[in-house]
């Protein structure tokens, strides 16, 4: 064996040693998600969320259907409870911000700045209750916090808009069909001249 023909086989294995360890520190690096509240959406039976100012909207399954106490005559959108167990309950994080309870505020996760969202199994015990925000230049994600726990940490997505206390975005009023009005009854008013 000639020697370029040496020095090329250690130059391909000097090569591939490098590649290896810095393909070893790279992937400490990658990047991980989990779920946020980590539970069978099938055990939940009631859905709280509170408002920063203290308004609240509580949503509750009986069988299948979701419905709401507070507007018992508006039909829940299947979307809006859909997307909520798609991109809440199910929704990941991918960093924890801090360990910190004093980072809370600048992380808006305290009781008073952020939006509660509890859930209750069918025998209206909390399984979870979790604070997120939105506070920050950040708005492809937010913050959240676990009630009893110091770490806050970072969604993959913004989800904010998704805890909405409107009933009207959670529902609406069932349609009118036309053949319950009757028209023959209705009397046309005469133009007054």
């Amino acid at each position: 064996m000639n020697k370029s023909l040496q020095y090329l086989i250690i130059a391909f294995v000097l090569l591939l040693i490098l590649f290896i360890v810095n393909h070893m520190q790279q992937s400490r690096y990658s990047a991980s998600s989990e779920l946020i509240f980590n539970i069978d959406e099938n055990k939940i039976g009631r859905i709280l969320m509170l408002d920063t100012n203290g308004d609240s909207l509580i949503l509750v399954k009986n069988d299948t259907t979701w419905s709401m106490p507070q507007a018992d005559t508006l039909i829940i959108k299947d979307r809006q409870i859909n997307q909520f167990f798609e991109k809440i309950v199910n929704g990941k994080y991918d960093m924890i911000r801090s360990k910190n309870p004093n980072n809370w505020s600048k992380y808006g996760v305290t009781d008073s700045l952020g939006k509660t969202v509890s859930l209750f199994d069918n025998n209206n015990n909390l399984i979870k209750s979790v604070i997120f925000s939105n506070k920050g230049q950040d708005y492809s994600h937010n913050n959240y916090r676990i009630i009893g726990e110091n770490e806050v940490y970072r969604t993959t997505e913004n989800i904010f808009y998704i805890i909405n206390i409107s009933p009207n975005y959670w529902g609406s009023p069932p349609k009118v069909e036309k053949d319950s009005l009757d028209i023959d009854k209705i009397q046309p008013t005469p133009l007054i001249k």
